[in-house]
């Protein structure tokens, strides 16, 4: 693809996502940061903190905290003093708030099927399936580290790091 083709491309994936957005926010009375603070609340693994949802949701520490107090107002989340370490907070659903979730992607996934079996045939409804697979495979691409120039020090780990004792580059992969 040359680069008009990616930003048209690029271009289009922002369209939808910013349709299927306006389908659902107004009717459940919460600000969009509130809503998505709560849908990444309900799709985490375990129980987050804060600072979980906040690197998932690549948002500042305040703006998820204000969206928790917005939520928790609302019913749709509590907090709690974690048992193994009282200095942190844990960030719990109720089931409320797992219900308007619910109800969210029901809203965005009920539009979403209507235009696609108004606007598009058949054949086109299975390139679209193609599609999607293409777009997850493409959401789930992790580049591999640009490798350093041959003499820099980056290149040659010292003896005895990680790096150097097992072979990789000692970057591992995304944080957690």
């Amino acid at each position: 693809m040359d680069e008009e083709e990616v930003r048209r491309l690029r271009t289009q994936i922002k369209l939808l996502q910013r349709r299927l957005r306006r389908e659902t926010f107004p009717e459940h009375g919460l600000s969009r940061t509130a809503l998505q603070v709560l849908a990444a609340t309900v799709r985490f693994p375990g129980t987050p903190q804060p600072r979980h949802l906040a690197e998932e949701l690549m948002m500042t520490s305040s703006n998820v905290a204000a969206a928790l107090r917005e939520l928790e107002a609302a019913g749709h989340v509590r907090r709690r003093k974690d048992a193994a370490d009282a200095r942190r907070v844990l960030v719990l659903a109720t089931e409320q708030g797992e219900a308007v979730v619910a109800g969210v992607r029901n809203d965005r996934d009920s539009w979403l099927g209507r235009a696609v079996e108004t606007l598009l045939d058949p054949r086109e409804q299975r390139l679209l399936l193609a599609a999607g697979e293409l777009m997850q495979r493409l959401a789930e691409f992790e580049p591999e580290p640009a490798p350093a120039l041959s003499g820099s020090p980056a290149a040659v780990p010292a003896a005895g790091t990680p790096a150097a004792s097992t072979g990789g580059t000692g970057t591992g992969g995304r944080a957690s």
